[in-house]
C-alpha cells in the first residue's frame, strides 16, 4: 500500500522519487529495439541520435578548387611577380560537376570554376584575377595561355579531399538532439535517414463530470476542458507524443477503464488531471491503488498540495489538480522533468530544440506577498520592465491574485516566483528571482 491523503510528502523527497522513478523507465527504454526507429533526415529536425553516427566518405570525397582560376602546378609560379609573370599554356577548363578529362603537366594549366574537381598534377589554383590570359603563336599554331602574376604554394586555394569530414569519423554522438547544423552534416554525407530514439507516448485523461470538449455546445453548470490542451502542448515540448484519451466522468469503472486502455495501448505514461483531492467524487487515488501503487499523493506545495504520483503496471502515473494554473505548474515541477529524461531530452539540448526552457530572471516586488504559513508556494507573476532599468532587477513583478482556479491566471503569467517554506511575506521592492515560462 502507497501513501495516503494527508500525509504530505516534502518537494526535495518528490523530485528524488520521480527522478528515480525516471531513470529506471530511461534504463528500462534503453535497453529495448522498439524504443529506436528509423526517420528521414528531412524529418529529423529535434530528434535525439538514437546511436553514434560515422562517415561513411569522405568530404569532400575529392580535391576541389574554392576559386575559379586555373589549375597549376604550383612549383610553376615560385617565381611569378608583376613584373616577370609566368606563363602557362591553357589545355582546356573542368566545370563544377565535371569530371578532368586529362592530367595537367608542368608549363601547363586548366581553367577550373570553384567546386570543380582538380585535374591529376595540378597542385594548386591560381585565383582568376591574379592572372591575364593571351593568345600566342607558335609554330604557325595559336596556344591559348594565361600569364600568372602572384605565386601559389602547393595546396593553395583548394580543397583536399576528407579536409572537411574523413571517412569512418563520427559526425553525430550518440544522445545529440538534430539541429539544422546535424541534419546539414548528414546530407553533407549522403545520408537520408538516421536511427533516432522513438517518442515516448503520453496518455492523457480528463476527469470531471462538468467537463465537455472545446467546439461543442455548453449545457448548464458545465465548462470546457483546459487541461487536455495546456498538457498535451506541454507533452510535446517534452519531446513527447500526446495520446489523448478523452474526458471522463466521476465514475470508478470509466475511470478504471481508460486507465487499463491506455497500458493496452502501449502509453509509457499517464497523466490525468482532476479528481486528485479528498473531496467526494474525487475517486482518482481508490482507482491508482487498485490498479498499481502511489508513492506520493499530497505535497507541500501551493498551488498543487493534492499532486499525485504512481506507478501502473510499471508505467509513471502522474495525477494533476483539475484547475488549470495548479494542473500546469504541478506539470511543469513534476512532469516534465520525467518526460525530459525518458526521451533524452537534457536541459541543455531542450534549449537547442526551439521548446519552451524555464529561465531565471531578477525583478522587484511591485507589492507584498503574502504566503500560506508551512507550504512552499509558488506565486505567478507577470513583469513589467522598468522604466529606469536597474542591473540588479530590470522588471518589476506584480503578483497574479485571480487564482488557480481562473484561466486568466495561466495568459497573463510571466513567471513565478517560487517562496520557501517559512518565508511568509516578500516586501514590496524587494529582489526576487523569477522563474521565466519561455515560448
Amino acid at each position: 500500500m502507497g501513501r495516503q491523503f494527508l500525509e504530505i510528502t516534502e518537494k526535495k523527497e518528490v523530485d528524488a522519487i520521480i527522478s528515480h522513478v525516471a531513470a529506471e523507465v530511461a534504463r528500462a527504454r534503453a535497453k529495448t529495439s522498439t524504443s529506436v526507429e528509423k526517420v528521414n533526415v528531412n524529418e529529423a529536425l529535434g530528434r535525439i541520435a538514437s546511436a553514434d553516427i560515422f562517415s561513411a566518405l569522405n568530404v569532400p570525397p575529392f580535391d576541389r578548387a574554392i576559386m575559379d582560376g586555373y589549375a597549376v602546378v604550383a612549383s610553376d609560379t615560385f617565381y611569378a611577380d608583376e613584373n616577370n609573370p609566368a606563363s602557362l599554356i591553357i589545355t582546356g577548363s573542368i566545370f563544377a560537376g565535371e569530371f578532368p578529362s586529362h592530367a595537367v603537366d608542368k608549363g601547363s594549366c586548366m581553367g577550373i570554376s570553384t567546386g570543380a574537381p582538380l585535374p591529376k598534377g595540378a597542385t594548386a589554383t591560381v585565383k582568376v584575377e591574379n592572372t591575364a590570359e593571351y593568345t600566342e603563336v607558335v609554330e604557325g599554331k595559336k596556344l591559348k595561355k594565361v600569364r600568372v602574376y602572384k605565386p601559389v604554394a602547393p595546396g593553395e586555394n583548394i580543397m583536399l579531399a576528407g579536409s572537411d569530414i574523413k571517412r569512418g569519423e563520427r559526425i553525430v554522438r550518440s544522445g545529440t538532439t538534430l539541429t539544422p547544423r546535424e541534419t546539414g552534416v548528414l546530407a553533407a554525407c549522403g545520408l537520408n535517414v538516421v536511427l533516432v530514439r522513438k517518442k515516448p507516448t503520453v496518455a492523457i485523461i480528463s476527469t470531471g463530470n462538468e467537463l465537455i470538449a472545446p467546439g461543442a455546445d455548453l449545457e448548464p453548470a458545465e465548462i470546457y476542458d483546459v487541461n487536455t490542451q495546456t498538457l498535451s502542448d506541454s507533452v510535446r515540448e517534452c519531446g513527447c507524443i500526446p495520446y489523448f484519451l478523452g474526458i471522463v466522468s466521476d465514475d470508478v469503472e470509466e475511470i478504471s477503464g481508460k486507465l487499463k486502455q491506455s497500458l493496452e495501448a502501449g502509453a509509457d505514461v499517464i497523466i490525468a488531471s482532476g479528481g486528485t483531492s479528498a473531496g467526494v467524487g474525487d475517486l482518482l487515488p481508490k482507482v491508482i491503488e487498485e490498479l498499481g501503487e502511489i508513492l506520493v499523493h499530497g505535497v507541500d506545495i501551493k498551488p498543487g498540495k493534492p499532486f499525485i504520483f504512481g506507478t501502473i503496471r510499471g508505467k509513471p502515473f502522474f495525477g494533476l489538480p483539475g484547475n488549470p494554473t495548479s494542473a500546469l505548474v504541478t506539470f511543469n515541477l513534476f512532469g516534465a522533468p520525467l518526460l525530459r529524461t525518458i526521451s533524452g531530452i537534457s536541459a541543455q539540448n531542450h534549449e537547442e530544440c526551439g521548446r519552451r526552457e524555464e529561465k531565471r530572471t531578477k525583478a522587484k516586488v511591485a507589492q507584498r506577498i503574502f504566503s500560506e504559513r508551512g507550504r512552499n508556494e509558488y506565486v505567478l507573476v507577470n513583469l513589467v520592465a522598468m522604466k529606469k532599468p536597474e542591473e540588479e532587477a530590470p522588471f518589476l513583478a506584480y503578483p497574479i491574485l485571480t487564482g488557480s482556479g481562473a484561466i486568466t491566471t495561466l495568459s497573463k503569467a510571466d513567471g513565478y516566483i517560487f517562496m520557501e517554506k517559512g518565508k511568509e511575506i516578500i516586501e514590496e521592492g524587494e529582489a526576487v528571482d523569477v522563474e521565466l515560462f519561455i515560448d
